[in-house]
């Protein structure tokens, strides 16, 4: 398997672990040493892909007359929305839970507050995609309202796991087993 091979396997099985192991991907990734280009990208792919996901919703409201505008402008508006305005709330999110880590005695780096959320972001695309999805086929508004809802509460655990993770690494005193670390449990190596 070439090089390249790998890191598309090893970002994908990382998604994966993300969900049931967020802390040990987050410290991975801390520990791998991050550049800021990697994390714009991130933060850009993982707008690009929640873009691209609300195209069925907007298709949807435009057809049922619920906007004036025409499509195209609706499809403007959005990308230039998730490819500008977003990555620049969720640079600013990132800096607002940095000062707050910060406050509440955490360690990490401005860049470590970024790889938190931008990680999260990027791990909780395939909820995004599942809803549009759903969003497209024309789900019944209860089933769109609790995929929401568990995206929702999905992406506030893995941020606080990565953060958790990012602001206050395990140091000799404090390395215990991460108690969030569904993994641990599972493998009844951590008692709860």
């Amino acid at each position: 398997m070439g090089r390249a091979a790998s890191r598309v396997t090893g970002f994908f099985r990382d998604v994966a672990e993300t969900y049931h192991a967020p802390g040990r991907v987050f410290r991975r990734k801390f520990l791998g040493g991050l550049r800021e280009n990697q994390l714009l990208a991130w933060l850009m792919f993982a707008c690009l892909i929640a873009f691209v996901a609300r195209l069925p919703e907007l298709r949807a409201r435009h057809r049922i007359g619920d906007m004036d505008q025409p499509f195209e402008a609706l499809v403007s508006a959005n990308l230039v929305a998730m490819l500008i305005f977003a990555p620049l709330f969720l640079y600013a999110l990132a800096a607002v839970s940095h000062v707050i880590a910060r406050i509440l005695g955490g360690q990490g780096s401005g860049q470590s507050a970024r790889l938190a959320l931008f990680w999260t972001l990027i791990a909780l695309q395939p909820l995004v995609v599942l809803s549009g999805l759903l969003t497209a086929i024309g789900a019944p508004q209860n089933v769109l309202v609790t995929v929401s809802a568990v995206s929702g509460m999905a992406f506030l655990w893995v941020w606080f796991s990565g953060l958790r993770a990012t602001e206050w690494p395990p140091t000799e005193s404090n390395s215990e087993p991460d108690a969030y670390d569904l993994s641990l449990i599972r493998h009844n190596s951590y008692k709860i």
